[in-house]
């Protein structure tokens, strides 16, 4: 029964994707598309801490319902009409450690214009392929190092503190992992964006909570980054080190004969499911030589 229910999603696999899959990439010149993200985070900050009464409304002008968006998803000190929200604001504004990473901030992401048109070539793809879903505008904020990319009606905004280069002091500060701070970097916002784009547009929904499913999950929003980012580097995609992703395409029959070996495909165990498609150093049934979330590798593999 478990060798027809392999076949059965490598077929349906096959089936969903068969539409998406092209051997050259698909040419949208003609699609009309630009993207250019705004660095909400430049104008916030210039807000005068002693003044926010006075001054929000311009912002709020320039930038509508993110500044609410922003203030009760991000920051979590409630609406612009709430009456603690000046004195909520001016403590982020005026918070010491905010003031340096927003220096950096500044140093790098003012100009931008290689994000906008990488922005605007993987909106063109995902024009061309879902030509009736609506082009969100595109923000850059500061987060205090929490959410990557956050997602509303009609937007996407970016944490660009969590884009700063994967040996930028703040996350050594943080202590966060090595292998994490690999997706640190410039070039991985657009891939973000769209990967946030394909986790909430998409059903998420799973009819069985097993390894299988999960790993198709998180391979299928790779799998649609893919397609709207054709010339994106695999490496970048996974997160991974040329060698890593040589050793994954070296291995990957052996890789797969092993996890059907260990009769995990169909575990619902969740401590086993974040071993193999979690975040992590290595995959743990793969040993230290592996990168971690290699079951995810395998069933982008699958899908293609």
């Amino acid at each position: 029964m478990k060798k027809i229910k392999i076949i059965g999603l490598i077929l349906l696999a096959t089936t969903l994707h068969t539409s998406c899959k092209t051997s050259t990439s698909p040419d949208v010149s003609h699609i009309q598309i630009d993207i250019k993200p705004q660095l909400f985070f430049v104008d916030l900050f210039n807000i005068n801490p002693d003044s926010i009464t006075q001054e929000l409304p311009a912002l709020k002008d320039k930038y509508g319902d993110f500044v609410d968006a922003y203030s009760i998803g991000v920051l979590k000190i409630g609406a612009t009409t709430t009456p603690d929200y000046a004195s909520l604001l001016k403590t982020f504004l005026e918070y010491d450690a905010n003031k340096e990473v927003l220096a950096t901030c500044k140093q790098q992401y003012t100009k931008v214009d290689d994000l906008a048109q990488e922005l605007s070539m993987a909106f063109k793809h995902y024009n061309y392929y879902f030509p009736k879903k609506p082009i969100p505008a595109v923000y850059f904020h500061i987060s205090g190092f929490n959410q990557s990319v956050i997602i509303d009606s009609g937007l996407v905004s970016v944490s660009i503190e969590k884009y700063l280069g994967s040996n930028c002091k703040f996350y050594e500060w943080l202590a966060t992992p090595v292998y994490m701070r690999k997706g640190m970097v410039r070039e991985k916002i657009t891939p973000d964006v769209m990967r946030a784009i394909a986790m909430t547009d998409f059903s998420t929904k799973m009819k069985n909570d097993d390894l299988v499913n999960n790993m198709l999950l998180e391979a299928k929003s790779l799998y649609f980054t893919k397609r709207m980012m054709p010339e994106l580097n695999d490496t970048l995609l996974f997160d991974y080190s040329a060698a890593q992703l040589k050793w994954c395409n070296k291995y990957e029959s052996d890789l797969w004969a092993g996890l059907v070996e260990r009769k995990d495909l169909f575990n619902t165990e969740r401590m086993l499911i974040q071993k193999y498609v979690g975040d992590s150093p290595f995959t743990y049934y793969f040993g230290q030589e592996s990168p971690g979330r290699v079951a995810v590798f395998l069933a982008y593999r699958m899908i293609e």
